[in-house]
């Protein structure tokens, strides 16, 4: 289900400066998910050969860790490195392609914003799970 919103900005200008924060915000949170990926690396390869070598001496499937759901909302407690590993790495590619196109994004609104001579114009930007995919310019 995508998620729909609209700001208005008392300028345009504004509208960048807000994004320009977004970016380094979630440049940072990349920064801090990769090196919790880096740190749970030496853990999960010996969960890896352990399990291998369970699986030698036993007919009897991997144990993974499951979640205890309330209202949607997926409950781990201590999980196993794999499920760590996995949760962390899904975010992290996620947030990797988010900052990726929120860049780009950037990028041409900037572009937009400053050879329009547009920066001190009032705007409303929609956003669809929260990239900006919509810029009206008033005034």
């Amino acid at each position: 289900m995508d998620v729909l919103t609209v700001k208005t900005y008392e300028d345009a200008s504004q509208f960048l400066s807000e994004l320009d924060k977004q970016i380094k915000d979630l440049e940072s949170l990349v920064k801090a998910v990769g090196d919790e990926l880096e740190r749970l690396r030496p853990s999960l390869e010996r969960y890896r050969r352990l399990q291998d070598l369970l699986k030698k001496f036993s007919s009897e499937g991997s144990e993974r860790s499951a979640p205890i759901e309330i209202t949607g909302l997926q409950l781990y407690i201590d999980p196993n490195p794999m499920v760590r590993h996995e949760i962390l790495e899904e975010s992290y590619r996620h947030m990797v392609d988010l900052l990726s196109v929120l860049k780009k994004v950037k990028e041409v609104a900037q572009s937009v914003i400053q050879e329009g001579g547009l920066e001190t114009l009032r705007v409303s930007v929609q956003f669809k799970n929260g990239v900006p995919v919509k810029l009206i310019v008033t005034g």
